[in-house]
């Protein structure tokens, strides 16, 4: 996309699927602007502090926003709350991810590398104690290795870690000018070390293609570059049709979807009324309830209790069935997920409860998979509350031996239905199949042995085609061309010993075929 076609104008990619496309986009950027009008000042080179929440995400000197002993903590603490609501943005629970540094999470540990790199930035390594040091934004390598690792994707040129000529966004973004276009580890700007990012997964394509340039034919190599090239600028192209306004800018702000209001009483300094005695009441938003002076049954909307995150700072951890930062979010059941699974998976309405459409579609149009996508998901729902991609984690209310307990029974029960029952009939099925098949060829047999004179003979003739057809539609209870035989006819044709309902007669007589239900199903009716 050329730098004239993105000036306030974004494209449309019909085709492509959002994942993770939140506002704000990136990690701490609501208070980046903050950051960077904030007076930074060098630390004390001689004393190192004792960070617990971004320990393992820092390996460089790190800038004090504040002169005191205290400002690292309070530094840290930003972090941990930036940390605690973009993950909640993106539907993950923080609580499952409190230590992202051993839970390994990837997503989880580059929303953390990042909130860390954006609160916590670097000082430069010759820099004396209290000088003043501009604030260094996290290095673009930061920015990408979150992007990657979370797969986000908002379907348009929106998702910039580097700002394009041109471009720019909204209030309260405007300001917004992009990371630092350096790769770390780099001394203009703050980050760990580089991360891999979709420039390098090109690179190893690329060399994957040339590698293999060699035992290609020229024609095979023509489509891959045309397809190459056209996945490159599909999105951008001036044929698409755009919008002004980046995607993520128009979802719903999460730090305000987040926030608590909570009422407040000062001094009314112009017109009183009698029912504030001389006070105005005023509405206050703030984020985390826990923060704020309020009574247990009015912290975190009375449907969970506050609880430490890191060394000074709480949040909500939500009773089951909760979710969000303030438990204002009712969570998906995993029992109610699981028992439709179990008894109306075939039709996908597991899927379509779980909020997934399309895999809901086509698992009803396959009937579950033809079975083998019924059982994964009986078993993926009902063993541990799972993510879904817009409602979170399901509510833990399905006991683990609940879960067993069915789980087995619904396996023994489709074994005997498919083994016992299915099995069983077939296994009838090939008993008939083949008495029918001895009768029918004893039939021909004489007839070629014998002039049949009378017209009775041929009334009935089953049809010169193997045993296994289908019955004529509308005659479910005999087989072949006999069902269409008049009545008269059959019950002349029963005296007769070359007739083909006297040979049927016969054949029910033999030891294999006597008991068999499968013959007495079809043959009913048939006999004199």
């Amino acid at each position: 996309m050329t730098s004239e076609a993105v000036v306030d104008r974004f494209s449309t990619n019909a085709i492509c699927r959002q994942h993770n496309c939140i506002n704000p986009i990136f990690p701490g950027l609501q208070d980046l602007q903050k950051l960077k009008a904030a007076t930074w000042t060098c630390p004390d080179p001689d004393s190192k502090p004792s960070l617990k929440f971004c320990g393992g995400a820092i390996q460089h000197r790190v800038a004090l926003m504040e002169r005191d002993s205290e400002a690292v903590e309070k530094q840290e603490q930003m972090a941990s709350t930036a940390y605690f609501y973009h993950l909640s943005g993106m539907k993950m629970d923080p609580w499952d991810n409190r230590d992202p540094e051993a839970r390994g999470d990837a997503c989880a540990q580059a929303v953390w590398h990042m909130v860390c790199s954006t609160y916590l930035p670097k000082a430069p390594v010759h820099c004396n104690k209290g000088e003043t040091i501009p604030y260094l934004v996290p290095c673009q390598s930061e920015c990408r290795g979150y992007l990657n690792a979370c797969n986000v994707e908002c379907c348009d040129e929106s998702v910039q870690c580097t700002l394009e000529k041109g471009s720019h966004f909204e209030e309260p973004f405007r300001n917004f000018t992009g990371y630092s276009p350096a790769m770390a580890p780099s001394a203009e700007c703050t980050g760990s070390s580089a991360r891999r990012s979709a420039g390098v997964s090109l690179l190893l394509l690329l060399s994957a293609v040339s590698s293999s340039w060699g035992s290609m034919s020229r024609s095979n190599l023509a489509v891959m570059t045309v397809l190459l090239v056209s996945a490159m600028n599909l999105q951008g192209c001036d044929i698409m049709i755009s919008h002004s306004s980046g995607t993520w800018e128009t979802r719903p702000n999460y730090m305000l979807s987040f926030a608590v209001k909570s009422a407040e009483m000062e001094e009314d300094s112009g017109v009183t009324t009698a029912t504030t005695g001389g006070r105005r009441m005023l509405t206050k938003s703030t984020i985390n309830s826990c923060s704020l002076d309020l009574d247990d049954s009015q912290k975190c909307n009375g449907h969970g209790k506050c609880k430490e995150f890191v060394t000074g700072v709480s949040f909500c951890q939500c009773a089951t069935g909760w979710s969000d930062p303030e438990c204002r979010t009712a969570r998906k059941s995993q029992r109610s997920a699981f028992l439709l699974s179990l008894f109306t998976g075939f039709l996908g309405l597991d899927r379509f409860y779980l909020g997934e459409l399309s895999a809901g579609t086509l698992k009803l149009a396959t009937l579950g998979g033809f079975g083998t996508w019924w059982l994964w998901d009986i078993m993926w729902i009902g063993s541990a509350p799972i993510y879904t991609r817009s409602h979170g984690r399901l509510a833990a209310d399905l006991p683990h031996h609940i879960f067993v307990i069915l789980a087995v029974i619904w396996v023994a029960f489709m074994s005997y239905f498919i083994f016992g029952v299915i099995g069983a009939m077939w296994h009838e099925s090939r008993i008939l199949n083949r008495a029918l098949l001895k009768v029918e060829q004893i039939q021909h047999h004489l007839a070629k042995q014998r002039l049949l004179s009378q017209n009775e003979d041929m009334e009935g003739m089953p049809r010169k085609t193997t045993m296994r057809v289908a019955a004529p539609p509308g005659t479910p209870d005999f087989y072949g061309s006999m069902a269409q035989t008049p009545p008269e006819v059959k019950l002349a044709a029963y005296k007769n010993e070359m007739s083909p309902f006297f040979l049927y007669a016969k054949a029910s007589e033999q030891p294999q075929v006597k008991n068999s239900g499968a013959f007495q199903r079809i043959g009913s009716g048939s006999s004199p």
